[in-house]
């Protein structure tokens, strides 16, 4: 038995020749089955665009319509376009949110960049020469006795006597 191929779309396998392979996509199921599938993906605002310009099929509000998806008027109910619109509106709301969310983040010049950053400094330094005292307590949970001496927390004392160093 020979190589086989397996259609995804239609759930088939045959031998997978050149021949087979390109009669089976030219096929009318494969090409139904596989624009189905892709429609399912398709942006609600695109379907219902192409929904509204076309006339409602006469003969898929008698019963069914033969000719199907393949059919050039629409079958979407009164119901679907409505749910449709619903959908589109709702879209174009989070878009229009979206789009003034981001027009207040505006990005900052350089003057009021250069201006935050100095007031953020003053600000640090100012607190550096308040807090000199460097007071800590360890939570209760972690009160372990007889630890090793490379566990032990440094003191204030050693905190306060090492060196600053800048990272970066």
């Amino acid at each position: 038995m020979g190589k086989r191929y397996y259609c995804d779309f239609c759930d088939r396998s045959f031998a997978d020749t050149g021949v087979n392979r390109k009669n089976h996509f030219k096929g009318v199921q494969h090409q139904r089955l596989k624009k189905q599938h892709y429609d399912a993906f398709r942006d609600p605002a695109s379907i219902l665009a192409e929904e509204s310009t076309k006339i409602p099929c006469a003969r898929f509000q008698t019963g069914s319509c033969d000719f199907g998806d393949s059919c050039k008027f629409s079958h979407m109910t009164p119901e679907r376009l409505h749910h449709l619109q619903e959908l589109v509106s709702k879209q174009r709301q989070r878009s229009e949110k979206d789009m003034n969310f981001n027009k207040d983040l505006k990005e900052p010049t350089l003057e009021e960049w250069l201006e935050k950053r100095s007031k953020r400094l003053r600000k640090t330094e100012n607190n550096e020469e308040e807090t000199d005292e460097l007071h800590y307590e360890l939570p209760p949970f972690l009160n372990i006795p007889n630890l090793p001496p490379s566990l032990l927390p440094p003191s204030a004392e050693e905190l306060r006597n090492t060196a600053k160093c800048e990272w970066g």
